[in-house]
């Protein structure tokens, strides 16, 4: 059994620096910037709380792609097409210049988020559709997670 787990974590880290004297709020920032930047302040930080906003786990397999064969003209050519959820896929081999075209479609627009051509076989580029997609989830599991703060 395979489980993706997504842990979403804010780290607060305190890091006591000297700062020299007489200088405007504004350059006070700059120089903590400065610091943090160049890496000089890394290993002064010491994480003294951690909050755990979220996490989450998908167990079981994978969605797996089941393609459907299209129809071509042409005998040397193969189209497949698969609807997963809002994704639309497609992959079309090419017998005569040994390759394999696939290209992944989201949304009611079609939108086109990824494509591969390559001298790979059907099964391998289908592998390589299902590990796309996983990545691609638990990337989005990410993004719902997204804050903005305000600016001071």
């Amino acid at each position: 059994m395979k489980a993706i787990v997504t842990v979403v974590e804010k780290i607060t880290s305190e890091a006591h620096i000297n700062i020299p004297d007489g200088l405007a709020v504004t350059a006070i920032s700059q120089h903590i910037v400065d610091r943090y930047n160049s890496g000089e302040m890394l290993t002064e930080m010491n994480i003294f709380h951690v909050d755990f906003e979220s996490i989450s786990a998908h167990i079981g397999s994978k969605n797996n792609i089941t393609w459907h064969q299209g129809d071509t003209s042409c005998a040397t050519r193969q189209y497949y097409f698969c609807k997963l959820g809002r994704f639309s896929i497609t992959l079309l081999t090419d017998i005569e210049q040994n390759l394999t075209r696939t290209e992944v479609y989201f949304g009611h627009h079609k939108q086109l988020i990824y494509i591969s051509e390559k001298e790979i076989s059907k099964e391998l580029a289908t592998v390589e559709l299902q590990n796309f997609l996983s990545g691609l989830a638990v990337e989005l599991q990410t993004l719902s997670h997204i804050e903005f703060s305000e600016q001071v």
